[in-house]
């Protein structure tokens, strides 16, 4: 088993929540932004062509309903507003933790360090982790100071 396997979700709360509303709220913001410009759309159109609505028939056989288009567009801005926040929080999940992990790990080192505990010299991340730059300077960095005799390695 990989001994840098995550086993929590959030290893960072403070960030990733921090994170995901931020996402949460650009997603909110970019569906109400969408709404405002198809409701302005619809009340345009229904200005200038007066009577344009949908006849949609339940069932076979049935006297059709009228619909404004309003009734048919705008729960769609509402389901896609909820596609969207669901979507978003899990991508903002799954990126959040790409981030939080090599930092959880550099601030962990960087505490035991500090306190003039031994340290692992050689820090690697995933290959698949964000920050594989701060990570290579941060293991050269390790590497200098042991050399120099200011950290201890394990």
């Amino acid at each position: 088993m990989n001994a840098n396997r995550r086993r929590r979700l959030l290893v960072e709360p403070r960030f990733q929540i921090q994170m995901m509303l931020r996402m949460a709220g650009w997603a909110v913001l970019a569906t109400l932004v969408t709404a405002a410009c198809i409701e302005v759309f619809l009340l345009v159109a229904d200005q200038r062509w007066p009577g344009d609505f949908f006849f949609v028939r339940p069932e076979a056989g049935s006297h059709p309903m009228l619909l404004k288009r309003a009734e048919i567009i705008l729960p769609a801005v509402a389901v896609s507003l909820v596609i969207n926040l669901i979507l978003g929080l899990a991508a903002t999940l799954f990126y959040s933790l790409r981030l939080a992990g090599p930092l959880h790990r550099i601030a962990q080192d960087m505490l035991k360090i500090a306190r003039n505990e031994p340290v692992k010299t050689d820090f690697h991340l995933r290959g698949s982790d964000e920050l594989q730059d701060v990570a290579r300077s941060f293991d050269a960095m390790l590497k200098t100071l042991q050399e120099k005799g200011v950290i201890r390695s394990q």
